[in-house]
């Protein structure tokens, strides 16, 4: 198998799918069987017991649609009570989907025609539905009678399984042609899409499989991935392992930089989050006014108090002031609640630069990203930079919209990346990391994460990483899994919503 998993845009994977039949002679009968048999032992796993269950595969007249007549006919094979719900006739089955139409009939396995106009009570009787309608060669719009069956089966309040990509949806872009299946599962062949992680793909795709169809591994490298997975065991891979005799000073230190009159808890709540990843030491700097109320929340914190001449902001002073004192600290951690008083960007400039003259890593969240919007991508940053900006700060950080972001959030990702020679982690869900080499897709949609605060754990998570050590990518990339991995065990655990202090808390059992 693969390292990680590879995200394939739609041509990629119709090369490949070329490949293994003109090159490897393996038939396309086989690919169809193997993915059909795939998505039938993905059903079984997730509504056990499958006998007895009624079934309807909704069958279109592509390849689509004869791996749902091969679904059908295991489940058939499993005791299932399955029947077809036909978008043609017969007769338009051509190639592969006709082959596995007669072995349907051989086997009796009912199918009716779909009405012209479908009403969700048309699937009143079903357990389950499989959408195997369109799969990914879909483009334009979707027109009638189509559009009214995939708005009947997603109004029919039963669990669908897509086969391969929720029809409606374009693999490629994530965007719905107009109506597209809002799928609870979706079984994908060989990889997943493009699509699933941008646009509407994360609400349409549901829980998302991959399953091997007997493709090659080797043929991989023969295509461009659109990104890769980040898995478990690599994250694993990549943090510390500490020396026995190991302490405080060898695991680094970090300095959040932030704070301003109101936002006190956000450099806080990063600096203990870099603490419960692993960092030796946190110390957050903040404008002496607010300084004790920094100081009241951690004990484990230290805290250096600005001048700020009695604004609560950050200001040049303190800057000069902190310059003195840079040298001790590994990792800065620049924004959380920094807030955008006219003196703060002015110190913030001042200290990028200072900060690049010794070239350690360098994580910029929050306001740290709105500042940096407005100095532009010339402002000096260390060559160990990691950026995190939200869909909003990204489109500040590009001169775009924030729908323009969202549109194209691998695009995005990698522009903020090259524009400002960075790392690059765009949050939302399936968190994004641009990197020099390779851009990784976060395996989370867990949306308990959106609350305040969340960013400034993660701020910190990634801070403690490198402080420990891992490169900007590493740090980036399992600071984002690690961040997610506890948000969905403290939302699996409870029946409530969770605060950004728990979510930290939770770090330090991963």
């Amino acid at each position: 198998m693969y390292p990680s998993m590879p995200v394939l845009g739609v041509e990629a994977m119709r090369r490949l799918d070329q490949l293994a039949i003109e090159q490897d002679g393996i038939p396309s009968l086989i690919l169809m069987e193997r993915a059909g048999f795939g998505v039938f032992q993905k059903i079984c796993e997730w509504f056990a017991p499958i006998e007895k269950r009624s079934v309807a595969v909704v069958v279109g007249k592509g390849n689509n649609g004869g791996d749902g007549m091969v679904v059908a006919r295991y489940l058939h094979e499993a005791g299932a009570r399955v029947h077809l719900w036909l978008t043609c006739d017969p007769s338009q089955f051509q190639g592969d989907p006709a082959v596995q139409w007669r072995i349907l009939q051989a086997l009796k396995v009912p199918a009716l025609a779909i009405p012209d106009t479908p009403h969700p009570d048309l699937f009143r009787d079903e357990d389950l539905l499989v959408d195997a309608l369109l799969g990914t060669g879909t483009r334009g719009a979707i027109q009638p009678p189509l559009r009214t069956l995939i708005e009947a089966m997603n109004a029919s309040g039963r669990p669908i399984v897509a086969i391969d990509i929720p029809s409606g949806l374009n693999g490629e872009t994530g965007e719905a042609l107009g109506a597209a299946v809002r799928a609870t599962y979706t079984v994908t062949m060989a990889f997943p899409k493009r699509g699933f992680f941008q646009n509407a793909g994360p609400s349409h795709v549901g829980q998302w499989v991959a399953v091997p169809i007997g493709i090659p591994p080797s043929r991989v490298t023969e295509v461009e991935p659109a990104g890769w997975i980040v898995s478990e065991p690599q994250v694993r891979a990549w943090l510390p392992c500490w020396a026995p005799d190991a302490h405080k000073g060898h695991r680094g230190h970090v300095l959040v930089v932030g704070g301003s009159v109101g936002m006190v808890g956000a450099p806080a709540l990063s600096a203990m989050s870099a603490l419960r990843v692993g960092a030796g030491l946190a110390t957050v700097a903040c404008p002496s006014r607010v300084q004790p109320q920094v100081a009241s929340f951690y004990p484990e914190l230290m805290t250096l108090p600005l001048p700020d001449e009695g604004t609560g902001a950050l200001t040049l002073e303190g800057v000069r002031w902190l310059a003195e004192r840079l040298e001790r600290y590994s990792v800065l951690a620049l924004g959380p609640g920094l807030g955008q008083a006219e003196s703060v960007g002015r110190a913030v400039l001042e200290l990028l630069a200072l900060w690049s003259e010794r070239d350690r890593p360098l994580v910029i969240d929050a306001d740290g990203l709105n500042w940096l919007a407005r100095l532009g991508s010339e402002t000096p940053l260390s060559s160990k930079t990691v950026l995190t900006p939200h869909p909003g700060e990204a489109a500040r950080l590009l001169g775009l919209e924030t729908a323009q972001i969202q549109r194209e959030r691998f695009g995005s990702a990698q522009a903020i990346a090259e524009r400002y020679r960075a790392v690059c982690l765009l949050k939302g869900a399936y968190t994004l990391i641009a990197a020099e080499a390779r851009l990784w897709v976060n395996p989370f949609a867990e949306p308990s994460l959106g609350t305040g605060g969340s960013g400034d754990v993660l701020t910190g998570a990634i801070a403690g990483l490198l402080a420990q050590g891992l490169t900007p990518e590493r740090a980036a990339v399992a600071g984002a899994y690690l961040h997610a991995q506890a948000g969905q065990r403290l939302a699996c655990q409870r029946a409530r919503p969770y605060t950004a202090e728990e979510l930290s808390r939770a770090l330090a059992q991963n």
